[in-house]
């Protein structure tokens, strides 16, 4: 049998994937703990630096994490300033408390957690390996409100990591630490200094996080330009580094014509000590393990097996954390693999040439459709260019990486000189940003396709399984229609159904609209309480619904927590990879228009966005809806911009939705009379106004309109108090279902026919 592990290992992964899909949500929060000062016990684990707040902070990880109650932390205090040494078996142990209290500070007063970051403030940096005791503000890590959103709750899990301390202050530390890691740790601290004195800041920034894995203090535009161009794989440690810098070591020693095993040994040693300097990562460890391997087929004049190895990389984290099968950075370290490994020589018996230049590129290829399920699961996009562009990087690496070397040695011993030698590697990273910018103005620099279905996934990965199982009994032309299709039944999305979505963005408001024939609307955008909210909430779930193009957002009013994600989407417009047909704003008289409504008006022109002003009685058929503006009538006046909300009444076949921003006051009793006039009432669905405020949604509005169901977007123990009491007293009282986005998140509400669903995306099945 060929490939004994690699079987034995398809068949764990198997095993782990079934068990997976019922724990991946599973990670625990402790809402209990939130926003309070509390003091925790732990062994610090690994140290690195970021920018937090707009500075840089020491973030210092710890593990076997005991965390006291807000209750008890004077006891805690006690407790440290009697202890003799600390640790999580000690933590308790030493105090001069009596039995009895100590055992009921154990049961009553800690809560036992795997791993906290801490965001350390204080002068004191404890050492790695010791036992510390901190003090900050704990803050837990949230899942994912939104489709698409990024579920920092399940991503720090795998890490094993459950919450954070900001604003730590080291209590106290032990004498004992890990003096091996914590010297590796000061030489990456003095390499770093270095390489900040030798390159300009932005150069320096990318040089240290390519050969030191410092990552935390890299420049999000620079971080975000590599990942849309996909390149960013060149900031982690991985298998493209150990084969420069492990190898090439190897093959420095065997010129001092030493025994093989020596060099074999050193060399390995060397990297795992490398390794643990840059923080071992997933890939980092992929990329030690097949090393060793490689190394140890040539030390036993074996053959090198890259898929053995690979399979035992895989196992070696996967037993570790099952949940790594979740990880987009382990998908994409082995999918590249198995691109290189499975892929590549299918790909070798139907390539037309045999230079090197098109090996390469069916190289990058195969890695690109290994990877291109990963890339859509995770991104809902795909950058087409990525596949050329790294035929000018990843070669060039080979240069890079060992010019940064010699200038940090040149660097301890002649910073002039190091200076001079670092020009090269200064011109390739400058190379690198310019090829990415000039990818970014090219048509079509980023495929939007949206979250494929598992069954999609499934058929994708069936078809190129086939493909290189038979790739040596099929011709060339159905080699590549099968890889065709299998893109095809990968990236295809059929029109979506009439759709409904409020999204969760905190203390604000943003309506998607599917109009059922392939249209697709934004009713506001913006939040008071979460920032960026267009990076993290608005276009990840555009992108996961695969939206490429808006063809209407609508405005109800200029305020900050309905726009300002629009605002920032018009701001970055080209960027965003999402157009919009139309920006449709309240036409109110010129004097009721603030400084924000006229902003949205420039920033529109800037973008080529065209601009229409929208009134009571004007109505438009977007595919399967009936669109309808209820309020404000024409050239109203109000200084008050809630009063003028923009109100849509749409309706498609017998479910209709009132739409009303945050309409209150003299504004919803114009609408009230609206609409009596036009005898609209009954509604399927009401979007409550104003965050549910006791302001609105009154009593009359209520009674006249008659909702079956009313969604309030909120934000999660908001200062206002929203929803009100009232408002949810005055819904019930006409038998309304009341959804609410700080309970349920996104809320979803599809029709088909005469069928009504709604989803809650904290309450999914």
């Amino acid at each position: 049998m060929r490939r004994p592990i690699c079987l034995i290992g398809l068949a764990f992964v198997a095993a782990l994937m079934a068990g997976t899909a019922l724990l991946v949500r599973g990670a625990q929060t402790f809402e209990s703990l939130e926003k309070e000062k509390v003091a925790a016990a732990g062994r610090v684990e690994w140290k690195e630096h970021r920018i937090s707040g707009g500075k840089e902070v020491l973030v210092v990880s710890l593990e076997q994490v005991i965390v006291l109650k807000p209750d008890q932390t004077s006891s805690l205090k006690q407790i440290i300033a009697d202890s003799d040494i600390i640790g999580p078996d000690h933590i308790l142990a030493d105090s001069k408390e009596s039995k009895k209290e100590k055992e009921k500070l154990r049961r009553e007063g800690t809560e036992q957690i795997k791993g906290i970051l801490c965001y350390l403030e204080g002068v004191e940096e404890p050492s790695i390996g010791s036992y510390v005791m901190m003090e900050g503000e704990f803050r837990s890590f949230r899942h994912a409100s939104n489709p698409g959103e990024f579920d920092a709750a399940n991503y720090y899990e795998i890490m094993g990591k459950q919450g954070r301390l900001m604003g730590s202050v080291c209590l106290a530390e032990s004498m004992e630490h890990n003096a091996f890691r914590e010297g590796l740790y000061r030489l990456k601290e003095y390499l770093l200094l270095l390489v900040r004195a030798v390159y300009p800041q932005n150069e320096a920034d990318i040089m240290g996080a390519m050969l030191l894995g410092e990552k935390g203090t890299l420049d999000p535009e620079i971080k975000s330009l590599y990942q849309q161009n996909g390149i960013i794989h060149i900031l982690s440690i991985s298998g493209l580094h150990l084969s420069v810098l492990g190898m090439g070591l190897y093959k420095a020693l065997r010129k001092f014509r030493l025994p093989n095993v020596v060099n074999i040994i050193f060399s390995a040693g060397m990297m795992y000590c490398f390794g643990i300097m840059t923080g071992m990562g997933v890939s980092t460890v992929r990329a030690l393990v097949m090393f060793c391997f490689h190394l140890g087929a040539r030390l036993l004049g074996r053959t090198y097996d890259m898929l053995t190895a690979m399979t035992v990389a895989a196992l070696s984290i996967l037993v570790q954390q099952p949940l790594y099968l979740t990880h987009s950075g382990f998908l994409f370290s082995f999918g590249a693999i198995c691109g290189i490994g499975l892929f590549l020589p299918a790909v070798e018996a139907h390539r037309l040439s045999g230079n090197r230049l098109v090996r390469a590129l069916f190289m990058g290829i195969g890695i690109s459709l290994s990877t291109l399920p990963v890339y859509l699961i995770f991104y809902y996009q795909f950058p087409p260019y990525s596949v050329l562009l790294n035929l000018l990087v990843i070669p060039c690496m080979s240069l890079l990486l060992p010019v940064g070397i010699v200038t940090m040695i040149a660097g301890a011993l002649l910073l002039p000189l190091a200076k001079y030698l670092a020009w090269p590697g200064i011109l390739l990273l400058r190379l690198y940003e310019k090829g990415c910018q000039v990818c970014l103005w090219l048509p079509g620099h980023q495929w939007i396709t949206g979250c494929p279905a598992w069954w999609q996934t499934a058929l994708f990965l069936v078809i190129l399984t086939g493909l290189i199982l038979f790739s040596g009994r099929i011709r060339s032309r159905q080699f590549w229609a099968g890889v065709l299709a299998a893109v095809l039944v990968l990236t295809v999305r059929l029109p979506q159904e009439f759709e409904i979505t409020v999204l969760d963005v905190g203390q604000g408001d943003c309506i998607y609209l599917s109009d059922g024939q392939g249209g697709h609307y934004l009713i506001d955008g913006g939040s008071s309480d979460k920032k960026d909210v267009e990076t993290y909430q608005i276009l990840p779930f555009l992108k996961y619904r695969g939206v490429r193009y808006l063809d209407g957002v609508f405005v109800t009013h200029p305020d900050s927590d309905h726009i300002s994600g629009i605002r920032g989407m018009l701001e970055a417009y080209e960027e965003s990879g999402i157009g919009m047909g139309c920006l449709f704003l309240p036409d109110v008289d010129w004097q009721s228009r603030n400084e924000e409504y006229h902003r949205l008006e420039l920033l529109a022109e800037e973008a080529g966005v065209p601009v229409r002003y929208i009134h009571a009685g004007q109505y438009m058929q977007c595919g399967k809806v009936m669109l309808t503006c209820i309020h404000p009538q024409e050239g109203f006046v109000s200084e008050d911009t809630n009063a003028f909300s923009t109100v849509l009444y749409l309706h498609v076949g017998a479910f209709s939705a009132l739409l009303t921003g945050d309409l209150e006051g003299e504004g919803e009793r114009m609408v009230i009379q609206s609409l009596r006039e036009k005898g609209i009432g009954n509604i399927t669905m009401l979007k409550a106004a104003h965050h549910g405020s006791g302001n609105s949604t009154s009593e009359e509005f209520v009674q006249i309109i008659n909702p079956r169901v009313a969604l309030i977007s909120a934000g999660r123990d908001n200062s206002y108090g929203h929803p009100h009491e009232e408002t949810l007293e005055r819904l019930a009282s006409c038998g309304c279902l009341v959804y609410q986005t700080p309970v349920s998140g996104a809320v979803t509400v599809r029709v088909k026919g005469d069928n009504v669903w709604i989803s809650e995306y904290l309450g999914r099945p």
